[in-house]
């Protein structure tokens, strides 16, 4: 029994010591994605945000504005999938093999399914967005035969009369 409890902490703290690794690594983990055309490159970090966006000089010569930001947008969520994909696949090795408590204590319950499996990070296809291309596609916001409407104007109610006490209140100390 001593001999098995050894073993047993021996491989945890080999364990602790390997995920104490991959966390450091994990922490320290990008993705760099690029677009086909190559005028967006995007950097992203450990925590799926965007770290850094590069423009090719031609950028905004050679697409629309509302091009340019589903690039930002598709580049910014491949990236962010890549970037899980690298940490479960550093994880999974650690994780693989760990005994279950019904392994170490006769009569004790599993433990096995309260641990989610590492899933697969695919891209899923982006839903076809029914915005148009652009600003000017959609059409002006006003209609040039119609003058902007005025700003609502605050009316203040009419003061009551002026001789009357204030309420008494904590805020005047009630005197």
């Amino acid at each position: 029994m001593k001999d098995q409890m050894d073993t047993l902490l021996e491989n945890f703290e080999r364990q602790t010591a390997q995920l104490r690794d991959a966390q450091a690594v994990a922490a320290e983990t990008t993705a760099q994605v690029e677009s086909a055309d190559g005028l967006v490159r995007a950097t992203i970090d450990a925590g799926g945000s965007l770290a850094k966006l590069e423009f090719a000089p031609t950028t905004f010569e050679r697409t629309t504005p509302a091009q340019l930001a589903n690039t930002v947008q598709t580049l910014v969520r491949q990236g962010s999938l890549q970037v899980k994909q690298k940490i479960a696949d550093l994880m999974a090795p650690i994780t693989e093999g760990l005994p279950d408590l019904a392994d170490l204590v006769e009569g004790a319950p599993s433990l096995a399914g309260l641990v989610p499996p590492i899933p697969e990070f695919v891209e899923e296809e982006a839903p076809e967005s029914p915005r148009p291309e652009s600003f000017e596609d959609a059409g002006p916001i006003l209609r040039d035969d119609q003058p902007p409407a005025p700003a609502p104007q605050r009316v203040r109610p009419p003061r009551a009369d002026e001789d009357e006490e204030p309420p008494s209140s904590w805020m005047t100390r009630g005197d």
